[in-house]
């Protein structure tokens, strides 16, 4: 009679006919061990149990018989006759003999014991966990490691096995070709993967089986194996081999290596297996001989030149193809500096291991210790030395300058060229910063700025350094104006400076007497006729007028130095000589030590009398005038002289008008547009 069974374990049907529960694949002979039945005593059982319900309605009348015996309960209750002990004369004789009884009970106890482990030892797969792992041994001799993983498929095979598995009954029961799914099928259940694996992970029934021998059939020896399958959240094989960290690096052949298996023993023991030799020991073998790379073999870096301004020259062999070097071209060094070489290392597949890392390259295997190495780089210094001593100038010794105007309204604006130190020329230019124009004790700025052939000449310079806009180095000086400095003439050099421009004023004096001599008086003088005869022609003294208001930035003059002279004539009319006055000047005269403005353009006026001269020019508004020096030339009559001839000159002028005076240029007091037209006639 087929009937439905329920697992003991899971609650799940169990059809008559299986033998492990479809639920949770329990086996069903061993929970019907453990409840003390069979298959065969299941269905009698039941009989005793239907004939016990009378027995209970009756259990009200069995208490009140109880309670109150009758005579028919006390005849039933009648002893039968006494029959003898068979245990009686055992008891007495285990009384007699107690110590021989403990040591038979103990050892009957043990022997019961022994019989249990031995039937729980029995019902266990034990697997040498060795067996479920292959080891590969990377690296080279030397700076090896090992590495284990659980000898199986890949977790794909086993889920196309079960695929393939459950489409095949489900083929049979309806009866359908599968087609390719046969070819799939067979796959999934070879045996002949990329790799020989451990017997326990087989996906093929004769190997599972046999290597799982206490399992009933295939599906349990598949379930067995699945137990050592079970991976965590990561998908990670829960079964694994560890190693400790200290000692799994730098290995070389023949070294051992201790290996500890991890696993969830009760998990396994669900079905029924135990692991055994779970710490053993591995022997690292197959480890290739390699090269430590000695990263800057052949490279060899030579200084030259001159200290501060050295540079490099490096060259090496390429004794490793995979390495190129990178190093700065400087030209600025100087002994001491530090100059870096960086070698770049360019691999694929480069590995750890331990304190070293290991790579395979044209068939060769080389290794570096991993420390050395940042972002495939490393580097190395060199110390600069052997470059020879430079000279150190002083950019701003003995400079000289070019300036606008004089002490005390001087405005430098760049350096002489001819005061540049020899050594300094072409190799380094200046500029001069000064805003305002200053006098004694001012100040303004000078800079240089070096070329780079300074230093490859072996020179350079002392002094404040400063860095300009496009960030360049430059050497900065503040100047200070001293008595060295151009000056505007004044009354202690005037006569000096006149002096200087003699030939000049000679000049002037014969350009006047030609326009004197055979015409009328010079406007302002004031005679009557022609001058027939210049009877003298005489120095008088000469005047330097300074302003004393700062018009150095307009039109106005800054100093004017005056020759004023005294002229005696004769003319047709007059009936006897007359005299009248003339100044030779010139303005903004600048005296650099001895040496004066050079060629300064002289302007002529005239003058009725002397006081007329001093009221134009020395008392000039706005400047002071004074007397550089006595009459020390005279001029003398030049009789023979020719006769001007007649003539007429237009000069233009920049003189205001005056009843008294008329000029051939600006005077110091003032400026003005006028035009005056002086002509001459015989």
């Amino acid at each position: 009679m087929n009937t439905i069974k329920f697992c003991a374990k899971c609650g799940a049907p169990i059809g008559p006919e299986e033998k492990f529960c479809g639920g949770c694949g329990a086996s069903i002979a061993e929970m019907e061990a453990e409840a003390g039945i069979s298959s065969q005593q299941a269905a009698p059982a039941q009989a005793p149990v239907q004939q016990a319900q009378p027995v209970q309605q009756q259990a009200p009348q069995y208490d009140q018989q109880y309670a109150q015996p009758t005579n028919n309960y006390a005849q039933a209750a009648a002893p039968a006759a006494a029959k003898p002990n068979p245990f009686a004369k055992l008891g007495e004789w285990v009384k007699g003999h107690k110590k021989i009884t403990l040591i038979a009970a103990a050892a009957l106890i043990v022997v019961i014991v022994a019989i249990i482990i031995l039937c729980n030892i029995l019902k266990y797969q034990v697997i040498d966990a060795k067996d479920l792992f292959k080891f590969e041994f990377k690296g080279i001799d030397g700076c090896g490691y090992v590495e284990a993983e659980l000898n199986c498929y890949d977790k794909s095979y086993y889920s196309m096995a079960d695929a393939t598995s459950a489409l095949s009954d489900l083929a049979d029961e309806a009866d359908l070709d599968l087609g390719d799914l046969d070819d799939l099928s067979d796959y999934a259940s070879s045996s002949d993967k990329s790799s020989k694996v451990s017997k326990y992970f087989a996906l093929d029934k004769k190997t599972l089986t046999k290597a799982f021998d206490k399992a009933d059939d295939f599906a349990e020896a598949k379930q067995m194996r699945n137990a050592l399958l079970k991976t965590d959240k990561d998908g990670e094989y829960k079964l694994k081999i560890t190693f400790d960290k200290k000692a799994n690096k730098n290995l070389k052949n023949g070294d051992k290596v201790k290996c500890t298996v991890k696993y969830n023993e009760d998990s396994l023991k669900d079905k029924n297996i135990k692991l055994k030799n779970t710490e053993f020991e591995v022997t690292v073998k197959d480890l290739k001989n390699g090269e430590e790379i000695d990263f800057f073999k052949g490279v060899e870096v030579k200084f030259s030149g001159f200290d501060g301004n050295g540079s490099a020259d490096v060259s090496y062999d390429s004794a490793y193809p995979f390495i190129y070097y990178d190093y700065d071209y400087k030209s600025d060094l100087k002994n001491g500096d530090k100059y870096t070489v960086t070698a770049n290392i360019d691999v694929y597949g480069a590995e750890e291991s331990g304190d070293m890392t290991w790579f395979e390259y044209d068939d060769k295997y080389y290794t570096y210790k991993t420390a050395d190495v940042k972002d495939g780089k490393v580097t190395k210094d060199f110390t600069v030395e052997g470059l020879e001593k430079t000279q150190e100038i002083d950019p701003f010794e003995g400079l000289e300058f070019e300036c606008s105007g004089g002490v005390p309204f001087v405005k430098p604006y760049s350096v002489k060229d001819e005061s540049i130190p020899a050594a300094l020329k072409d190799n380094v230019s200046y500029s001069v910063s000064c805003d305002d124009y200053i006098g004694i004790g001012g100040t303004f700025k000078v800079t240089c700025s070096p070329y780079s052939s300074l230093a490859r000449n072996g020179i350079t310079l002392s002094g404040k350094t400063e860095t300009n806009d496009w960030g360049d180095t430059v050497y900065v000086k503040e100047i200070t104006v001293d008595e060295t400095f151009p000056a505007y003439v004044t009354a202690d050099n005037g006569k000096a400076a006149m002096d200087s421009y003699q030939s000049y004023i000679d000049d002037k004096i014969e350009d006047m007497r030609k326009d004197i001599k055979g015409h009328y008086a010079p406007y302002p003088a004031d005679f009557d006729g022609k001058v027939t005869s210049i009877e003298s022609f005489d120095y008088v003294d000469t005047y330097v007028a300074f302003t004393n208001k700062k018009n150095y930035d307009s039109w106005e003059n800054t100093n004017a130095l005056y020759n004023l002279y005294k002229i005696t004539v004769k003319t047709d009319k007059e009936k006897k000589a007359v005299s009248f006055y003339a100044s030779i000047y010139c303005s903004n005269i600048v005296a650099t030590g001895e040496t004066f403005t050079d060629e300064p353009y002289f302007s002529t006026s005239y003058y009725n009398k002397e006081e007329d001269f001093k009221k134009k020019v020395v008392e000039a508004e706005g400047y002071t005038t004074t007397k550089a020096g006595a009459a020390s030339k005279p001029a003398t009559d030049d009789s023979s002289s020719a006769v001007a001839s007649e003539a007429t000159t237009t000069t233009t002028t920049t003189a205001k008008t005056d009843s008294s005076v008329a000029e051939t240029t600006t005077s110091a007091k003032d400026k003005a547009t006028t035009t005056t037209t002086t002509t001459l006639v015989p």
